[in-house]
């Protein structure tokens, strides 16, 4: 059995989707420490959500030498646009291409905002995509997925649905990002029988 050791050095910051909260299985399957989700309203005042996120990266940023951003679907955009701007690793889950377009009759307040996805990130960038997610338009996402830097990396899984439950991947991807360290050991041991 593979289990990681605690990283202290790199704290995982993650961002849920919309409707969401800190307890979505996305996160709650994540077992490494340090790490956060705070739960945000992306509804009540889109703006505000800006401002809460970047004072908790910039807050993680100056306690520790690094900060991998994850997110789901709306979260996964946040992730994205926080990692091209601070130049951090990220792991995008369904991740939403074009809020502004998607999510505007959901959050009125979006729909004049111009939220690009930019792909020219050259810190190492993972991204998850179910080809049949009945929320992401895959097809857009395989048009704008294209021409990436080296440090990206996109999978697309067949069947799946937008609530993507694939902790096993995602924990692999964030040992990867997070730089985490494994010991083996043997059930026997971890179990505590002679």
């Amino acid at each position: 059995m593979m289990l990681p050791i605690e990283n202290n050095d790199t704290f995982l910051l993650f961002f849920h989707g919309l409707d969401s909260s800190n307890e979505t299985s996305k996160y709650t399957c994540i077992t490494r420490e340090p790490k956060l989700c705070q739960t945000v309203n992306y509804r009540d005042d889109f703006k505000k959500v800006f401002e809460i996120y970047e004072a908790l990266i910039q807050e993680k940023m100056q306690v520790y030498p690094r900060v991998v951003l994850a997110g789901h679907s709306l979260g996964g955009w946040f992730a994205n646009h926080f990692a091209y701007k601070y130049n951090l690793r990220a792991l995008l889950i369904a991740p939403c291409i074009y809020p502004s377009e998607v999510l505007a009759n959901r959050i009125p307040e979006m729909a004049n905002m111009k939220l690009s996805f930019p792909t020219s990130n050259t810190e190492m960038t993972r991204v998850m995509v179910e080809v049949d997610d009945e929320c992401l338009d895959v097809a857009v996402a395989k048009r704008t997925l294209v021409n990436l830097p080296e440090s990206w990396e996109v999978e697309y899984f067949e069947r799946g649905h937008h609530r993507i439950a694939r902790s096993s991947e995602i924990w692999s991807h964030l040992l990867d990002l997070c730089e985490d360290p494994l010991v083996w050991i043997d059930t026997a041991t971890f179990y505590g029988e002679d």
